[in-house]
């Protein structure tokens, strides 16, 4: 199993929820997902980012079949005029 991270920092204006609506959705289209999931920050700490996604495959085959999905694109094609940094982490889980 492959453990997928992404977060994100956005722009103030960024639809932090639409986001979140879109991204979980993506489970209803793209087999290959056995878990994927979007946490909003809270605003605890004093430096936070913004939002993270994270999505479970069972390889990095699948990985790379969600990844190129058309309606995974779809999504990030609607998330990239807010984002200002992306970092990523992948591993076995």
């Amino acid at each position: 199993m492959i453990r997928h991270v992404v977060i994100f920092k956005t722009k103030e204006d960024a639809p932090l929820l639409e986001f979140k609506k879109r991204i979980e959705n993506l489970k209803n289209f793209i087999p290959e997902i056995k878990h994927i999931e979007v946490g909003v920050d809270i605003r605890y700490d004093k430096n936070p980012s913004d939002f993270c996604v994270i999505t479970e495959v069972e390889s990095l085959k699948e990985l790379d079949i969600y990844a190129k999905h058309p309606k995974h694109l779809e999504v990030i094609e609607f998330i990239k005029p807010y984002v200002i940094e992306r970092r990523v982490v992948d591993y076995n889980v």
